[in-house]
């Protein structure tokens, strides 16, 4: 291991990573703190998080385990240029702006394809099974974001997301997938072909998870928060009040993230898949917290912030379609002014 490392660049994020005991926050933690990789292999246990200060007297801190460490390092790198895969830590110019701003961000990413700096990003997600009403107004809503020069991201799954990937490219917009596996591969599968035509089209796949990483469930609950937090705002386009779309509708509120649903009316408002939209635009904190079954923070957050008024924005057809490229905007010249005036940025000031 070459000691000289810098810990917050992409080499010693990995290799920190990779060391038994050391997650994402702790890796942060020791980067803010130790310049090098050496310095963090020399630190005393006093100078470490209780967490690790057993481990430094003990084997997970002899050579043997650094050595294997940054020989993983390695091997990640050496794949990522096999891929076309860009690694970039959270202090890279080329990640994404918003994403490193949430709390519990990956340190490091990988990305494939074209992430231009200064783009407009809005996640746009629901269901895996929509109905008309979800395939009419994620198409109508994706392809008036793309005309407006928004970037469209989604996780590339079944249902909406794949209904939305397709309109934002059929508009020529630019399009995020952001997958819980890593970029050696595709899930699901069978929209291999989608995710290929994504990157043909100038668009990216970004994912937290080194390659060989399989898309398990807790990782793509955690591949949700990324759509998010890259995001100005996210728009659920159809959901029940059960599904993995109330795992990012959830991330979005917890980030501070603006959240909007389309109003579905008349037969519409009636199927199994509209009520979770219904919920959100109509339900007030604590009423909505028992429908959703909410738990801890986010039950929290519901009763206080949201005890006087639905948490999404409604969309009610096209003729609110100014309001919502007005609010998204609104959103890039509010952080656009914090970040003028501070030196950090917390979402939660949303």
């Amino acid at each position: 291991m070459n000691p000289d490392i810098k810990c917050a660049s992409v080499g010693g994020l990995l290799t920190l990573l990779a060391i038994r005991g050391i997650g994402p926050r702790t890796a942060e933690w020791l980067a803010t703190r130790f310049t090098t990789l050496g310095e963090v292999r020399n630190a005393s246990a006093q100078q470490l998080p209780t967490t690790l200060s057993n481990l430094a007297i003990g084997e997970t801190w002899e050579d043997r385990e650094w050595e294997m460490a940054y020989s993983r390092t390695l091997r990640i790198i050496e794949e990522a240029q096999k891929q076309s895969v860009r690694v970039l830590a959270a202090s890279d110019q080329g990640y994404p702006d918003w994403l490193r701003d949430i709390p519990d961000r990956p340190p490091v990413i990988y990305v494939k394809g074209s992430l231009p700096i200064g783009r407009r990003f809005v996640a746009c997600i629901g269901t895996r099974e929509p109905s008309q009403f979800g395939d009419q107004v994620t198409q109508r809503i994706v392809s008036m974001l793309a005309e407006n020069g928004w970037s469209i991201v989604s996780g590339l799954a079944f249902g909406v997301d794949t209904l939305a990937h397709r309109a934002a490219l059929a508009a020529n917009g630019h399009t995020v997938a952001v997958l819980a596996n890593g970029l050696e591969s595709v899930y699901p599968k069978r929209n291999a072909s989608l995710a290929a035509r994504i990157l043909d089209a100038g668009g990216a796949w970004l994912s937290e998870r080194p390659f060989g990483t399989p898309a398990i469930p807790h990782n793509l609950v955690r591949r949700d928060r990324l759509q998010s937090g890259m995001s100005a705002g996210t728009i659920v386009m159809q959901t029940g009040l059960r599904g993995g779309s109330m795992h990012t509708v959830r991330f979005t509120l917890l980030q501070g993230r603006k959240l909007f649903a389309p109003v579905p009316s008349g037969r519409h408002a009636e199927e199994e898949k509209s009520k979770g939209v219904l919920a959100l635009t109509q339900s007030f904190g604590a009423d909505l917290g028992h429908l959703l079954e909410a738990q801890g923070e986010y039950r929290r957050l519901l009763q206080d912030v949201y005890r006087d008024r639905p948490p999404a924005i409604p969309v009610n057809g096209r003729r609110d379609y100014g309001t919502l490229l007005a609010q998204l905007d609104d959103t890039l010249t509010v952080k656009s002014e914090y970040r003028g005036s501070r030196t950090s940025f917390h979402p939660s000031l949303f």
